[in-house]
């Protein structure tokens, strides 16, 4: 049930409060999870990852989850933010971002959005695996994170010292995930 604080914000007072009320919370360990891929596409780009539309909820110090709105942020804004490089509002980045990184943050997801997401997972797993195999939400995040840090450092570090044992080190690390998808 949704409780309203002097303030007028709202907040649950547990999990198990969002569970009622027909939720599903995720536990958000990277800020990636505010995205998901645009329609049908497989490609692992920032250009096909959109926000979700969904709220989520912070873990007060007074032991309230309370329940915001993301406000839309890119992937260049809250994952590729840079401190001191002024890609808009700071300060609203910072704080999101360390909530993420101290795990006081859950996205609240309905059951379609759940079969939506294993849909997805189902799909992507297909266009880059052949054989059998399962890609949970977690991994699919890692791979994602890997692969936009190797697009990003494609771009960024093309004349830098190491850069082509830098890029064979991360493409190593993302082949290891695909392979760990694979079902024996």
């Amino acid at each position: 049930m949704l409780h309203r604080d002097e303030n007028n914000f709202p907040y649950y007072g547990s999990i198990e409060e969002m569970k009622q009320d027909g939720y599903i919370p995720i536990k958000v360990f990277s800020v990636l999870q505010f995205f998901t891929l645009r329609g049908r596409t497989t490609n692992l780009t920032k250009d096909n990852l959109v926000p979700v539309e969904c709220q989520y909820v912070v873990l007060g110090s007074d032991g309230r989850y309370y329940v915001r709105d993301y406000r839309g942020y890119t992937v260049d804004e809250i994952f590729f933010y840079r401190k001191g490089i002024n890609f808009g509002t700071e300060e609203p980045v910072e704080t999101l971002q360390r909530y993420v990184y101290d795990d006081k943050v859950w996205l609240l997801y309905t059951q379609e959005m759940v079969a939506d997401t294993k849909t997805m997972l189902a799909r992507v797993i297909k266009a880059h695996v052949s054989g059998t195999a399962e890609l949970n939400y977690k991994t699919f995040i890692q791979l994602l994170e890997s692969v936009l840090k190797l697009n990003d450092y494609k771009d960024y570090a093309k004349n830098h010292t190491g850069f082509l044992t830098c890029c064979h080190l991360q493409e190593e690390t993302i082949n290891n995930l695909l392979k760990s998808t694979l079902k024996n």
